[in-house]
């Protein structure tokens, strides 16, 4: 197993590969994942949720099947919290795994990586696989107005609030 500083050293810029923005949004592609040494199981992620994971157990000095399987045990840990048979759950590992990429970079952003990201510039779809080629091609948001969406407060997950504050604001 690599120590995490020396697969740090191969990973680059924490932005998206320019391949995963070149590529776009693409199917889903199964893998075999071995869980615990013991237990092969396949999952369906999109490519660059694979790269994402792959990038993730780099940086954490780690397999791929290793962190498939301690995500694998945290997510029976949460189904026996809820009282549920970890085997009876309905939350798949390709739906964990996803959540998990989405909270380990979360947990990652600040607002510097946020500003040298290019966000808060209005354009969110900038460093993704929906950046338009074409800067000129502004025939997005047809029949919405502009000011009202720039002059909305922020409310939400990402300023702060709390889910319930989120879908009360919603409602309103």
């Amino acid at each position: 197993m690599p120590k995490p500083t020396e697969s740090r050293k191969k990973l680059t810029k924490a932005a998206p590969s320019k391949e995963i923005r070149a590529k776009g949004v693409e199917p889903l592609v199964g893998r075999n994942i071995l869980l615990h040494g013991q237990r092969r199981t396949s999952m369906r992620l999109e490519p660059s949720m694979w790269t994402a994971l792959e990038e993730i157990a780099a940086r954490e000095g780690m397999q791929l099947g290793e962190l498939c399987s301690r995500i694998d045990d945290r997510l029976a840990e949460q189904a026996r919290q809820r009282g549920l048979d970890p085997e009876e759950s309905e939350v798949t590992l390709s739906s964990g795994v996803r959540v998990f990429i989405f909270a380990y970079y979360r947990a990652a952003a600040t607002e510097t990586g946020h500003k040298d990201a290019g966000h808060g510039m209005g354009d969110p779809f900038k460093e993704t696989p929906f950046e338009r080629k074409d800067p000129q091609d502004k025939s997005e948001g047809a029949g919405t107005d502009e000011s009202e969406c720039n002059s909305a407060p922020a409310t939400g997950l990402l300023s702060g609030g709390s889910l319930t504050e989120t879908a009360g604001a919603a409602a309103a």
